[in-house]
């Protein structure tokens, strides 16, 4: 076999004739004509590029036949030749490649840090959520009645009536006020008017001495003179007169069945059940009511400013009469407004008196029946206003540090609102007020800022007071933020 039959040698036995140092490319076959212009015998030039070029050529040929050691699988082994990549020049850590997609990465990280924690908390603000108060109510009343007979007591704004008893009994000239109301309605007065003029003889004069003798409370009359429908009231309902009483019901109705009726027909139309009527006087023991019944009857009478002027009035002057003084002894009390007595064998009392309870006025009713005296009917009305009064002593409905309402964050943090002083109405009998609030936190988060008020509204009267925050609302903190993008943005679901 020649070395044409064979070709050039190849890389591996050229390293092997060398003692394993590349020469460089093969050398052309002999009978290879060697082409002076073939690029491969041509000096490189220097811009070119050349591989390994760092690799020195002296130190290559010192090295190549020293053995030097290398890492293989299972130990280290021995290698005859220069290691080519000893002097490579090793790519920095901080090259382009490299800083450049960190700074981008630290850049977009601070770019979010910086958003979430400077962004403004609109999306998230703190709410605020009222809560249900229960208004503490009254106690309840326990009057302490009269040993004898029947007592009742009410309080103007109130519903219901607190009475001993529901047993009806003679009214006796309590029985006036229904006949005052009624003669109102069909002859009405406004204040300072005195109605139409009634003539009186000395036939009058006779009749009212047959009215005495009969044990009748009557008032003398101006005989060939005149009382208008106003003093003929006056007397009627101050006096107590029964012959006044009749004067001014017999001009309107024929007879006592007739004033019965319409005196029913009255009573049921205003709302004013448990009282009967027989005749417009009262002397009549036919003529009942309970105790309870008795207290609509005095606010129906009270609202006609009419009525309500005459029975106030302790005395009064009249044609005929002369010097008239109330038969109401309970009138010599501050604050007592009227309004009738009455008596047959026993003695009664309703009457009414206005106090005013811390900045509130209130009105007060109580009625009696049955006493064995004057003097104890006084007394027995009184000690039930004087209960009254000590029972509606205002007292908080909602106490100060009461919660009313809560301040919740997206991040957890939470407050209570609360009152800052006594919520106090005035209340009776087992009543409460009705609570009701108004929340507005705005930019507002330290504790004791002001943020709304809670208002108890009672029968009879309303308190306000302010609320606060009982602590601080405290902001989010910077993990929250970094954390929870989403809820800051406004973009969580």
């Amino acid at each position: 076999m020649t070395l044409a039959d064979t070709g050039p040698p190849s890389r591996r036995a050229v390293r092997a004739d060398t003692g394993g140092v590349v020469l460089g490319e093969p050398a052309p076959s002999p009978e290879q004509p060697v082409d002076p212009s073939d690029a491969r015998l041509s000096p490189t030039p220097a811009a070119a590029k050349v591989a390994f070029s760092w690799v020195d050529e002296e130190s290559v040929a010192q090295t190549a036949l020293s053995p030097r050691e290398t890492s293989a699988a299972g130990g280290t082994a021995a290698v005859l030749g220069p290691d080519l990549l000893a002097k490579a020049l090793r790519r920095s850590p901080w090259r382009a490649g490299v800083l450049v997609p960190f700074a981008i990465i630290v850049f977009l990280f601070a770019g979010y840090a910086a958003t979430t924690l400077l962004w403004p908390l609109t999306a998230v603000t703190p709410t605020i959520e009222a809560v249900a108060v229960q208004a503490v109510p009254s106690a309840v009343t326990t009057p302490a009645w009269p040993v004898e007979g029947s007592g009742a007591v009410a309080v103007q704004g109130f519903d219901g009536t607190v009475a001993s008893t529901q047993d009806a009994a003679p009214i006796a000239s309590i029985t006036k006020v229904v006949t005052a109301l009624l003669v109102l309605e069909e002859m009405p007065l406004a204040l300072g008017e005195q109605g139409p003029e009634y003539r009186f003889t000395s036939n009058d004069r006779s009749a009212y001495w047959g009215y005495r003798s009969r044990g009748e409370s009557a008032l003398d009359v101006p005989a060939g003179g005149t009382l208008t429908e106003y003093q003929l009231l006056e007397g009627m309902l101050i006096g107590s007169a029964n012959n006044y009483a009749d004067r001014l019901a017999s001009n309107l109705w024929p007879n006592d069945a007739v004033f019965a009726r319409a005196a029913d027909d009255w009573l049921e139309a205003h709302g004013v059940p448990g009282i009967t009527i027989a005749e417009p006087t009262g002397f009549d023991r036919r003529n009942t009511a309970s105790a309870a019944a008795l207290i609509p009857l005095a606010q129906k009478a009270l609202a006609n400013p009419v009525i309500a002027e005459i029975v106030a009035k302790r005395e009064v002057d009249l044609p005929g009469a002369g010097r008239v003084t109330n038969t109401n002894g309970l009138l010599a009390d501050p604050g007592v407004i009227g309004v009738k007595t009455g008596s047959l064998d026993d003695f009664n009392l309703l009457a009414a008196k206005n106090i005013t309870v811390g900045d509130t006025p209130v009105r007060l009713y109580a009625s009696v029946l049955g006493q064995p005296d004057d003097p104890r009917r006084v007394e027995a009305t009184r000690a039930l206003f004087a209960q009254l009064e000590s029972e509606l002593q205002v007292e908080p409905s909602v106490p100060v540090g009461t919660t009313v309402g809560t301040v919740d964050t997206a991040w957890g943090d939470r407050a209570d609102v609360v009152t800052d002083a006594d919520a106090s109405v005035v209340l009776w009998n087992g009543a409460a007020g009705t609570t009701t609030t108004d929340l507005e936190l705005g930019d507002l988060r330290d504790a004791g800022d002001v943020v709304g008020s809670l208002s108890v509204t009672g029968p009879l009267n309303t308190a306000t007071v302010e609320v606060s925050l009982d602590g601080d609302i405290e902001p989010p903190s910077a993990w929250w933020r970094l954390t929870h993008p989403l809820e800051l943005f406004g973009l969580a679901g």
